[in-house]
């Protein structure tokens, strides 16, 4: 698959990581996301910024994405001043991918409002830039995916309700236009 993608993207060697450990997490910084290379302390954590490990404060582990049992991942940040698309257009905040799955993630954790109407918002438009983000790499792709799964993720705040009738309403009209599973979790769990 990374050679497809790099056969494809032009600048992606300038974008993609891979990713050795067994277990790491990625987190938004500044509207790039970015995996974290060590957690310093509770408030502490670093990021390579720029070829540079750079330690940042304001560390809070409830507003991150986590892969957990990795072989090889390859990480492509895909909005932000540093992602593959940049700026522009709404499109996810990073995929990943492995030797079993294609993985579109995006980060809504920042919401403060627990309203019904405001998640539904929230959710709707989450789910409209990973459809954003589906059909482009689709486009360039040509859906070749190497026999990968494909699969999408909402991340959302530990408050949001999960798999409730309004989340599963959304994911399953998701999963008969893209035939892509949506999930809303923080988590992944490599096979």
């Amino acid at each position: 698959m990374q050679e497809h993608l790099l056969n494809t993207f032009a600048q992606l060697s300038d974008v993609l990581q891979i990713e050795l450990q067994p277990e790491f997490s990625v987190i938004d910084y500044e509207g790039q996301s970015f995996i974290i290379i060590s957690i310093e302390s509770d408030d502490r954590f670093t990021i390579r910024l720029n070829e540079v490990d750079t330690v940042i404060s304001g560390f809070d582990s409830t507003k991150l994405f986590n892969i957990k049992n990795a072989m090889r991942i390859g990480f492509i940040p895909i909005d932000g001043k540093k992602g593959l698309l940049g700026f522009g257009f709404s499109y996810c905040d990073f995929i990943f991918f492995d030797e079993n799955d294609f993985c579109f993630v995006e980060f809504k954790l920042n919401a403060i409002s627990s309203a019904e109407r405001a998640i539904r918002k929230r959710r709707k438009e989450a789910i409209s830039q990973l459809k954003n983000t589906i059909n482009l790499f689709d486009d360039k792709l040509a859906k070749s995916y190497a026999g990968l799964n494909l699969e999408a993720y909402v991340c959302t705040p530990e408050f949001y309700p999960r798999l409730d009738a309004s989340w599963r309403e959304l994911a399953q009209d998701f999963l008969e236009e893209y035939g892509v599973p949506l999930f809303e979790t923080n988590d992944k769990i490599c096979k």
